[in-house]
């Protein structure tokens, strides 16, 4: 075959091919296995933390969430190891009662030439007694999730109580469970709908405990926004006969007025203006209130106004 002239072709086509292959490693980069067998390190980073006990009678009342792992290994092996999910971490106490315990970590899921060092080193772990308890939910919506031109005027809840199960000495320092919506939305109309209850100390430090039911029906009526604020009495123009004003009394001390939250934060009192003009004699008027910027509505809408003069020797004579 190499003595004819197509097996000469074949002969210097493979040559060709070998020549180029070996010019750019092409083999180098197939067979040289020293890239992957070679030591190499990584750093995993909050990887849940799986604490193993008596969950029947015991309750973890602390316990870390999650750690970083470093890894040293060969490159093939930590090459598979990307996420927190490919590592198992767990913290070991199933022959353990009651108490605390300093523990170290164990990490699952890497092979024997692979070593590893856990950020923080050991876990601080409280395991309590189990108690269930049935407690009281509040609702819990607060002026910051209603809308500024609302307010609240009503909530309702459904259950209004709950079954609490945590660690006994957890459940004494339970101040509040509240409820609370899931979507975070400003409130401008009457809602219901679900809400998520949670456990918190009297500092609002929330609790791990289990909750059960952990979401309940919560209903809140809303009505336009409103103070109440005093009315400061202005008197204008001047009485009949050179007559003297003993005092001018409302019959309305104090009303409500309305508008956004924002803009009646500023506003304390509002004024009633009483016209003296051709008044000779004590009496009474209706009068209306004088509204600052942006104050939608008051109420009531007016007031009455009782006007009282000042009667002289003179004027008893007569």
């Amino acid at each position: 075959m190499l003595e004819s002239k197509w097996g000469l072709r074949f002969v210097a086509l493979i040559l060709a091919v070998f020549f180029f292959l070996s010019v750019n490693n092409v083999f180098g980069n197939v067979f040289n296995t020293d890239d992957i067998s070679q030591k190499s390190t990584k750093t995993i980073q909050d990887v849940p933390v799986d604490v193993i006990y008596n969950n029947k009678d015991l309750h973890v009342t602390k316990a870390p969430d999650s750690v970083d792992v470093n890894l040293s290994g060969p490159q093939s092996k930590l090459i598979k190891i990307e996420n927190p999910e490919d590592l198992k971490v767990t913290v070991d106490l199933s022959d353990k009662k009651a108490g605390s315990y300093h523990k170290k970590y164990q990490v699952k899921g890497i092979g024997n030439d692979v070593s590893y060092s856990v950020k923080p080193k050991t876990a601080n772990v409280n395991l309590e007694k189990k108690v269930t308890k049935e407690m009281h939910v509040q609702p819990d919506v607060s002026q910051s999730d209603i809308d500024n031109n609302y307010k609240v005027s009503k909530q309702k809840i459904s259950p209004e109580t709950v079954k609490v199960t945590g660690g006994e000495q957890q459940l004494k320092k339970i101040a509040y469970l509240k409820a609370t919506f899931k979507n975070s939305s400003k409130i401008t109309k009457d809602t219901n709908d679900v809400a998520e209850v949670n456990a918190f100390d009297k500092e609002l430090n929330k609790l791990n405990v289990s909750i059960n039911p952990n979401e309940v029906n919560l209903k809140v009526s809303v009505a336009p926004f409103s103070k109440k604020v005093k009315v400061h009495t202005k008197t204008t123009g001047k009485l009949d006969n050179d007559k003297e004003l003993d005092n001018v009394k409302l019959n309305d001390k104090e009303v409500q007025i309305y508008g956004s939250r924002d803009d009646l934060q500023s506003i304390n009192e509002i004024t009633a203006e009483v016209d003296l003009d051709g008044i000779s004699d004590s009496t009474e008027k209706t009068v209306k209130f004088d509204l600052p910027k942006n104050v939608t509505k008051v109420d009531p809408k007016e007031t009455k106004a009782y006007i009282c003069l000042l009667y002289t020797s003179d004027a008893a004579d007569e």
